[in-house]
């Protein structure tokens, strides 16, 4: 389901571990929240994770050579 942004809705778990940990960072208006929700955390874990993956296989490659 695409919404009014463009963007693709999906549905992820978390854990009661990392919902904890991740109300410290999350909500408008809170002084120290780094994420508007916790979707925009999940969302910024993400793209973090592929960024590293892709500068993992770009080094592979490049040693490969």
């Amino acid at each position: 389901m695409v919404n009014n942004s463009g963007k693709e809705r999906i549905t992820i778990t978390v854990s009661p571990y990392i919902k904890k940990k991740l109300a410290k960072y999350v909500g408008k208006g809170k002084e120290n929240a780094m994420f508007s929700s916790i979707s925009d955390a999940a969302n910024t874990a993400l793209i973090e994770m592929l960024f590293r993956i892709e500068q993992e296989e770009k080094n592979e490659n490049e040693v490969n050579k």
